[in-house]
């Protein structure tokens, strides 16, 4: 017989604002609310973390681990002995297990990689050797990531499946069909200023249109981090001087999509990305590279436009027919939500892992 847990403890590295964050504020959001399941956080963060608030917003208890590293490991123990489901969603936070084997024994332990990064040191292969055995399930966010991971560390004989993000579809609303607003397109990037991402691209394929053709967009990158200084550089020499903004790292959703009319992804490796689906729960159509998760989501002339790594000619070629024809921002932007809809709910998503949880 299957005993359904009564309670879940989601384990992440922090609650800075980050895909994998969002997820599982949401995630925890619809497992209180829908199915009554006792689901609270545990960060290794800051206790002024932006998300803390987002928490306390929704009634989600959060636990902190501070201190020194025994301090860390008495309070992680303490904490976790408390629920039924221990859900970790970092590897650094699963490295933990490894001072309490025999406690986490006793738990059903569920691993999620929500990226693709391979994560291939030598201390992250011996964790992974470590924690093979204490954990019940691992889930991925896309194929990609399931492929990585085992290529580099095996548990071929774990179970393991891949369990598509999802994200709580905000109340419908129909955007103004764009070709009547005579205004700029606004080209929007939400993620994270670092390497990985390589927001560059969508600067230097606007820098290869004309001056008059380059005028009709409006780029609005939200997010921080050490590439910052580097795109407010290209900024400052490209031909959307006046027309690039940096609005920094923002909590609420809304204020941010709000600004954007394209979505712009020009990362290098993703997983299933929560920005993504986001955007097109909102009508938005993206522009995104042909990695990770991306196709999943973004299907060419459907939700919007597939396009090569670092591949600016491409992209400025597709922003090119964007401006060409603007009607394909409402066309795309629809279906783009009928396929969030339908296929990536949250109340799908935490049915799937409460199955994962039984």
């Amino acid at each position: 017989m299957t005993i359904k847990p009564k309670s879940v403890l989601h384990i992440l590295s922090s609650l800075n604002i980050g895909g994998a964050e969002r997820f599982v504020i949401d995630l925890a959001i619809e497992q209180r609310q829908s199915l009554k399941l006792n689901s609270a956080i545990l960060s290794f963060g800051e206790k002024d973390d932006v998300l803390v608030a987002e928490c306390i917003k929704n009634n989600i208890p959060v636990h902190f681990v501070k201190g020194s590293r025994l301090d860390k490991i008495q309070t992680f123990k303490r904490v976790i002995s408390g629920f039924d489901v221990l859900h970790f969603h970092s590897p650094f936070t699963l490295l933990f297990t490894c001072y309490s084997p025999i406690l986490c024994g006793r738990k059903k332990v569920i691993y999620t990689r929500h990226g693709a990064e391979p994560f291939n040191q030598f201390k992250w292969r011996v964790m992974h050797k470590i924690t093979h055995s204490i954990v019940d399930q691992i889930t991925f966010v896309s194929n990609e990531g399931q492929t990585v991971f085992g290529q580099i560390n095996g548990w071929q004989n774990k179970p393991q499946s891949v369990v598509d993000n999802g994200i709580l579809i905000p109340k419908e609303h129909h955007r103004q069909p764009f070709e009547q607003q005579n205004l700029k397109i606004k080209l929007g990037s939400v993620a994270r200023m670092v390497p990985l991402k390589n927001q560059v691209c969508l600067l230097k394929a606007i820098s290869l249109m004309s001056e008059s053709l380059a005028n009709k967009f409006e780029v609005h990158f939200f997010g921080n981090g050490p590439c910052e200084e580097l795109l407010k550089s290209a900024a400052a020499e490209s031909k959307l001087l006046d027309n690039t903004h940096f609005h920094g790292m923002l909590v609420d959703r809304e204020n941010i999509y709000k600004h954007i009319d394209v979505m712009i992804v020009t990362s290098e490796m993703e997983g299933l990305s929560i920005a993504i689906l986001e955007a097109m729960a909102r009508r938005i159509p993206v522009l995104a590279t042909k990695v990770g998760g991306n196709p999943k989501l973004v299907q060419s002339n459907v939700t919007g436009q597939l396009f090569n790594y670092n591949d600016d000619k491409e992209l400025s070629r597709l922003l090119t027919d964007i401006a060409e024809h603007p009607q394909l921002i409402e066309e795309w932007g629809n279906k783009a939500y009928q396929l969030v809809e339908q296929d990536y709910s949250l109340e799908t998503v935490a049915q799937k892992y409460m199955k994962l949880y039984s």
